[in-house]
């Protein structure tokens, strides 16, 4: 036995070290010379789960757990993976068994606090909560025990005849990001029909705000209680808690054929879901989401006027953007399923720096565009073998912006083009159409809702597997090749190719209708 634990010994080093490989076949080894030893099973579940193998991780950990039913870690590990997995009430019973062994163990108070909440034991979970954050020098410690004292005072409002009828939503709205954005168009749209809200931030993770000049002084008018029925958050299905003796409803978006596991358990706990397209809700029933408790309620579009002020963007050779004649412009998060690395590809090979043509980039979260992506920028150009030189000019905006900035932006162009993988619903194509721009988009997922081949130009797609966070899903592939073809054609006869979107846009998809729509909806489901 001496050499089965200097081997797992070894095994471990290389684990910590990052060399999996190496750990897997001396976890191996050490299991082939002692089936039953629990660490090695235990860690090697641990390495299954790291890449991705859930059901495998689950398997190994439990053997682990029937061979040493005091593996405190093992079960804590267990847990996570089974979370992970969306096996919630056994995720449950794994990190309860820390506590029946180690009533003391603090790394299971949070998430079994957190996984509490979500399904509406206020009371249990805020005292775990505050066990798990009792110096109170953690900063999402402070923000989940003020959760729970909001979530306390919003049912004990519910139950006051004298307070006016009305509903609580819940998601971010201070920040620049698209769910913001969402939140404060659909939370204005709501208090000007008529409808009584009390307004909460998340407060799940610190955020930087826009400056409060930015910000309509409205939304910080609606912190007063009200008697609701339900609890409407906008936000992933694993950032909704529930709040005792409320409905618990979610407004969310998805951007692949199906959703994830762990979204579908966490789904299946709330009382009805409302998704912006059909695309979304056909992911949430093929994951086996009940199509009784999952309604459409599309986002919308502003409308701008015609004397919006157009942004002048200068790059650093002195460069006028409004110096070209045909303009594109896409809005991304620095992510893969933007897929910007294919949107470049096609720039690069279908544009010339004499082309009266130029792409603005305006970066969002996930990247550093002073430095991060420009490099992301620089190494696709190496791969494609066209020198950036020697294609039409990209101007790279990183700065937030505020909602009015952001429409000065859009004003500035005179197409919208985006080769993404997959959408819930994006705001800056269906605002870009609104307001005029030609639109250039794959055909799938949320441009079917709002975008035919009449008013756009939509690209082929093929699905295949999907990557990176969306991993063991699909999305799908926008087809480079058509895409080249097409911006050639607009670039070299833009009027000739020209579409517009927007009197379909702002006939079926003001906001003002979007939070109509919303309005019936919550009110078919007793949650108004």
């Amino acid at each position: 036995m001496d050499g089965v634990a200097a081997l797992l010994r070894q095994a471990v080093a290389e684990h910590r070290a990052g060399r999996m490989r190496e750990a897997i076949r001396l976890y191996g080894k050490v299991l082939s010379m002692d089936p039953d030893n629990p660490d090695a099973l235990h860690l090697l579940g641990v390495v299954a789960r790291r890449q991705g193998k859930l059901d495998l991780a689950i398997q190994l950990m439990r053997r682990a757990l029937q061979k040493n039913p005091y593996l405190i870690d093992g079960y804590l590990n267990c847990g996570n993976t089974l979370f992970e997995a969306g096996r919630l009430e056994e995720a449950e019973d794994s990190f309860r068994r820390i506590l029946r062994y180690d009533p003391g163990h603090v790394g299971v108070l949070a998430p079994l606090g957190r996984l509490l909440l979500r399904r509406g034991a206020l009371d249990e979970g805020e005292a775990l909560l505050a066990r798990a954050f009792s110096d109170g020098d953690n900063p999402k410690g402070r923000l989940a025990m003020e959760r729970t004292r909001r979530y306390r005072a919003i049912a004990e409002a519910a139950a006051n005849p004298s307070l006016p009828a009305g509903i609580v939503v819940r998601g971010v709205f201070r920040d620049s990001s698209g769910y913001a954005y969402k939140v404060r168009q659909f939370v204005r749209h709501l208090v000007k029909a008529g409808v009584s809200v009390q307004l909460m931030d998340l407060l799940y993770t610190p955020t930087e705000n826009l400056p409060a000049s930015q910000l309509d002084p409205l939304f910080e008018t609606l912190e007063a209680p009200v008697r609701a029925k339900a609890v409407l958050s906008f936000t992933t299905p694993l950032m909704v808690e529930a709040v005792p003796g409320l409905r618990t409803i979610n407004y969310t978006v998805f951007e692949a054929t199906r959703i994830p596991p762990l979204w579908a358990a966490h789904s299946a706990q709330h009382d009805h879901v409302i998704v912006a397209t059909p695309s979304s809700r056909e992911a949430w029933i093929a994951s086996g989401h009940p199509e009784d408790r999952i309604t459409v309620c599309p986002e919308g579009v502003g409308v701008v006027g015609a004397d919006v002020t157009r942004t002048e963007v200068v790059d650093d050779t002195g460069r006028r953007l409004l110096s070209y004649p045909t303009r594109f412009l896409n809005v991304s998060d620095f992510t893969p399923r933007k897929n910007l690395v294919g949107l470049l590809r096609v720039w690069l090979a279908s544009t010339q720096a004499s082309d009266p043509a130029a792409l603005v980039l305006k970066i969002g979260k996930g990247g550093d565009a002073a430095g991060e992506f420009r490099d992301f920028i620089t190494q696709t150009a190496q791969s494609v073998g066209t020198p950036l030189e020697a294609a039409a000019p990209i101007f790279l905006i990183a700065d937030k912006m505020s909602d009015d900035a952001m429409m000065s932006l859009i004003a500035s162009c005179t197409h919208y083009w985006s080769m993404s993988h997959g959408e819930g619903w994006d705001l800056p194509m269906a605002q870009a159409g609104a307001m005029g721009l030609t639109l250039i988009a794959p055909r799938h997922s949320a441009y079917l809702a709002y975008l035919d081949d009449e008013d756009a130009h939509l690209l082929p797609c093929m699905v295949g597997p999907a990557a990176n966070d969306y991993a063991g899903l699909d999305w799908w592939f926008p087809d480079e090749a058509a895409a080249r073809a097409l911006l050639e054609r607009i670039i070299r006869d833009p009027q000739a190719n020209r579409r517009s979107a927007r009197d379909r846009l702002l006939a079926d998809f003001t906001w003002e209708k979007s939070a109509a729509r919303l309005i019936d909806i919550l009110s078919s489901i007793n949650a108004l």
